[in-house]
């Protein structure tokens, strides 16, 4: 097989995965990489794996919910590989991987968990997603912002990052980079590779600041002074 690209750039945890399932690379920082600081990290794990971009067979990025700036950037970085070189390229619901990387961690059978995102003040992205009889991951329900209580009192267990924080009864797994994860779900097939995703970030709520509004009445005209 050749290699894969897998980035994970809205999460908490910023990690980007180049390899094959069973054998890969992956490095990881802070929340906060800019688009320049996201390629230097994309082309250290190339060089360190001896590869030219072209030589990748696909390109997989997690599209949220997340950071709204970091998660543009990291679809915005996937896209332009796409475009630049034809690889295939597509995006899948953080949710998804992080329930994928729950049953490739967990010790209990569990075959549906809550995939859940820090929203912050006291609040959560929250999504159920549940393993088939093939180990494929599927949605369960819509995603929704949830109170923290609604999760503390919730009979499923849950993943994500800042989990540990949640004293959830039927147990709580912290997520680390999700990246090697993804990149598992781009070989098994699991995410199909189609542009078109890395367009569509998925955001549960608006931005917090918003473009400044016209003045009543639109636009105005500049002032014109007479001459004298």
């Amino acid at each position: 097989m050749a290699p894969l690209l897998a980035l994970d750039t809205g999460s908490a945890i910023v990690s980007v995965a180049v390899g094959e399932p069973d054998r890969f690379d992956v490095l990881s920082a802070p929340q906060g990489r800019s688009s320049r600081e996201l390629i230097a990290m994309i082309d250290e794990l190339l060089t360190r794996a001896g590869i030219e971009p072209r030589d990748l067979s696909g390109i997989g990025a997690a599209r949220g919910p997340g950071s709204f700036t970091g998660l543009r950037v990291g679809l915005a970085t996937a896209l332009g590989l796409h475009q630049a070189s034809g690889i295939r390229a597509g995006a899948v619901s953080t949710f998804e991987i992080l329930a994928a990387h729950y049953f490739r961690h967990a010790d209990d059978d569990a075959t549906e968990v809550v995939a859940v995102i820090d929203a912050l003040r006291e609040r959560w992205y929250a999504q159920p997603v549940r393993r088939d009889g093939n180990g494929r991951v599927r949605v369960a329900g819509p995603p929704a912002i949830r109170d923290r209580a609604d999760l503390v009192h919730g009979h499923l267990p849950l993943v994500g990052h800042g989990v540990s924080r949640l004293p959830a009864p039927a147990g709580a797994k912290e997520a680390s980079e999700l990246a090697p994860t993804l990149l598992q779900l781009v070989a098994d097939g699991a995410l199909r590779l189609e542009a078109g995703t890395l367009t569509e970030p998925l955001y549960l709520r608006a931005p917090a600041t918003s473009p400044p509004a016209r003045p009543p009445g639109g636009p105005r005209k500049p002032a014109t002074g007479s001459r004298s």
